[in-house]
């Protein structure tokens, strides 16, 4: 099983507890960012198809569905204010207006400020709505696609306006049309930035957890090297925790603590290494005392010093023997 030091379980949990926290703060900042760069871009497309929508006569705008051409004199007056809105808008991809049929989910395009005929709405053609709920509710006021819409034509975010004849009722809408290119483009810069924050946060994090938890570390690992010293049996240097004991928080309370313990457990261990080779000392004392007393009191040993005492007695009388 992998044993993991102090600092590895520190920068594990504190990592983990900071990805999810981030990731849930980027998740939503992105969200958030997400949705306020829709919103002012609904915003800017309702403004413009607003002062599109001011600048048309709606009267004119009607005779000329009803009756005019497309490319007449009436047709290119009205696709000329169309486009001035089209170019001041750098997001505008198009421009127009359309009317009401009698099919309340289709309506009729009637001026694009499109130049090309090939890709124009063209005046009169019939489009179906029903995708596009926004553009229909356009009549009552100015408003935008909640979400992007797709048709033939591509996929757009758009926004409404109507334009109102003399008594205030809505005979037409103005559309402008941004590419959802555009605005997926905007929605991925946006999570670049995101995950770009992102990473440099978590790196910034693992950065400050790690030199944290190498201050938290150091002086552990000084107090189990001292704690090893006594376990080896080497000599114990109170030099080793002596930056450790003058802080004035628990890991500096620790170290004292521990450096009075190693120096009461060293004297106690030399003390009793001195009492064990007295106690040596004395029982060799002891045996040999025991070894001299079996002997001298073994039959053997009286038997040699009677012998040895009567020998004694009888040596003077011979050296006498041989001198007379």
């Amino acid at each position: 099983m992998l044993r993991l030091n102090i600092r590895s379980k520190l920068l594990i949990i504190f990592m983990s507890l900071f990805t999810v926290f981030f990731a849930g703060a980027f998740y939503w900042f992105y969200q958030f960012s997400t949705a306020r760069m829709m919103d002012e871009l609904r915003k800017n497309l309702v403004v413009s198809a607003s002062v599109a929508a001011s600048m048309i006569d709606a009267q004119a705008h009607t005779q000329l569905y009803e009756n005019g051409t497309e490319g007449d004199a009436q047709y290119n007056q009205i696709a000329d204010q169309l486009r001035l809105i089209r170019d001041a808008n750098p997001r505008a991809a198009a421009v127009y207006t359309a009317v009401r049929s009698s099919n309340p989910n289709e309506l009729f395009f009637v001026v694009s400020a499109d130049e090309d005929p090939s890709t124009r709405a063209h005046l009169r053609e019939a489009y179906d709505a029903s995708g596009a709920p926004e553009m229909l509710k356009a009549f009552d006021g100015p408003i935008a696609d909640v979400e992007m819409g797709a048709d033939e034509f591509g996929a757009w975010l758009s926004g409404y306006a109507p334009i109102r004849d003399a008594a205030g009722n809505a005979v037409a809408i103005v559309g402008v049309d941004m590419s959802a290119d555009e605005v997926i483009q905007l929605q991925e810069r946006i999570r670049n930035v995101s995950i770009l924050v992102f990473i440099a946060a978590l790196v910034a994090v693992f950065i400050a957890v790690f030199m944290i938890s190498d201050t938290l570390t150091r002086p552990l690992l000084r107090i189990t090297d001292a704690a090893r010293t006594l376990e080896r049996n080497e000599p114990f240097d109170a030099k080793q925790l002596a930056h450790l004991e003058s802080r004035s928080d628990e890991l500096g309370i620790l170290a004292h603590v521990f450096g009075e313990m190693a120096e009461q457990v060293q004297a106690r261990e030399q003390k009793l290494k001195q009492e064990v080779a007295q106690l040596r000392i004395e029982i060799d004392q002891s045996k040999r005392a025991k070894q001299v007393s079996e002997i001298v009191d073994s039959e053997f040993f009286q038997d040699l010093k009677t012998k040895a005492s009567a020998m004694r007695r009888h040596s003077p009388d011979e050296s006498d023997d041989k001198t007379g």
